[in-house]
């Protein structure tokens, strides 16, 4: 299967049919049959072909592009489908379960990157990069967090500032980014007026990860992977055309990408986050191990499927209103809660059950090791997208209404903050 060319309109193509509706029996069967195609057909040889994390992701992502299901919403000219929402809604869960893993490399690229290039209106960026990132020839992360502004983001202190020839130069650290050492561009938030407040005195921008001053260094994490790096910026230059909107922006753009980022954790049918341990896989090891009789054991599996089902009702709420025209709000920090929440626990009764004896394996077992490193990574849960402390912040003060905690800096220039 191919695709024509972003701008190109095939009128055989389903993707070029504007009145496309997921609830007419035609359209979605005939976007069924398409996807179940692909995995079924396309998807396989690639795996069997390559081995390597990188090449791997990178290749499904170009069979992805090529089969005219990369960037299903993203508009043709910036190299992806123009596809009503609903179609999006509908391969995030057509596909979950068969997405190779190695294709979160691609995911802050599709779904944050590119739309926030396109909702604030950087046309001439989105055209540049779009097809790029939709098709794998380059990977986008996000550079935000730092050692001292993680849950206080708006403290961060890279510092941008302008040379008078329309170019920034940037310095500064950033920690905790999501596969940097394998990206070519990022989306920056950077700190260019320290006499403001610390909110309005950010800025976005995009940076090519392979300019001079650079660096990335990756953190192992228990399991053995290399997810997260941190990345030191020594007097970057960024050209002026690079800042997505304008100067004192940052925050309100970083805003929309952690909403985005949120939405995208919380959903049921999200491939590219860290997902729970399914139920079934629960049960099975309850019944390989003969414990499914327990009392105990019944309760926690009881626990863990209710969690499942309050996740995915959740989860079909903020589909509906995004389908409905509403960007993400802070209704996604109910959905990342209850996903952290839910894979968390299910963690702990997979570590039940299947390490009676304790946390020791064969290294041969390939399920058991997969196994593993799920239970080990439960606890990044709740730190990735925004700790749970952030999540309920938000949702007490944007949802319930509370009144936000008293803080003395708030309209304080970020210059005469302590510690700043």
């Amino acid at each position: 299967m191919s695709a024509p060319s972003p701008g190109q309109p095939d009128s055989g193509d389903i993707s070029t049919n504007t009145e496309l509706d997921m609830n007419t029996t035609h359209a979605a069967t005939d976007f069924r049959n398409r996807v179940n195609t692909f995995f079924t057909c396309e998807v396989p040889p690639i795996l069997e072909q390559h081995t390597e994390f990188r090449p791997r992701g990178s290749a499904y992502r170009r069979a992805l592009f090529d089969a005219g299901l990369a960037g299903l919403n993203i508009p043709r000219i910036y190299g992806g489908q123009g596809m009503p929402d609903e179609f999006e809604s509908a391969f995030a869960e057509l596909s979950v379960e068969s997405t190779p893993p190695e294709d979160k490399i691609h995911h802050v690229g599709e779904h944050l990157i590119l739309p926030i290039l396109i909702e604030f209106g950087e046309h001439d960026l989105a055209a540049e990069f779009g097809s790029a990132l939709l098709s794998g020839t380059q990977i986008g992360c996000q550079l935000f967090s730092e050692p001292d502004a993680g849950s206080d983001l708006p403290g961060v202190r890279t510092r941008a500032v302008s040379d008078g020839d329309d170019r920034w130069i940037v310095s500064g650290q950033k920690v905790w980014t999501s596969y940097a050492q394998y990206a070519d561009v990022g989306i920056l938030l950077a700190r260019t007026d320290p006499e403001a407040p610390k909110h309005k005195g950010l800025s976005m921008f995009v940076l090519d990860m392979h300019a001079p001053g650079v660096e990335v260094r990756p953190l192992r994490q228990m399991t053995g992977d290399s997810e997260f790096n941190e990345v030191f910026l020594d007097e970057v230059h960024i050209p002026g055309h690079r800042m997505i909107g304008a100067p004192g922006d940052g925050w309100k753009i970083a805003t929309s990408v952690l909403g985005r980022e949120r939405r995208s954790v919380s959903r049921s049918g999200s491939a590219s986050s860290r997902r729970p341990l399914p139920v079934d896989t629960l049960v099975r090891l309850a019944e390989c191990n003969g414990r499914l009789g327990e009392s105990a054991v019944q309760q926690d599996l009881l626990e863990a499927w209710m969690g499942e089902r309050a996740a995915a009702l959740i989860s079909s709420r903020i589909s509906a209103r995004t389908l409905a025209g509403h960007l993400p709000g802070p209704e996604t920090s109910l959905g990342k809660l209850h996903r952290t929440r839910n894979g968390q626990r299910n963690a702990r009764v997979a570590a039940d059950l299947a390490f009676t004896a304790g946390a020791s394996w064969d290294p041969s077992d390939a399920a058991t090791t997969a196994l593993a490193r799920e239970i080990l990574d439960a606890p990044g849960l709740g730190i990735g997208g925004g700790t749970d402390e952030i999540q309920r912040n938000t949702i007490g003060e944007r949802i319930l209404g509370l009144p936000r905690e008293p803080s003395p800096e708030r309209g304080t220039p970020f210059n005469r903050l302590k510690n700043s």
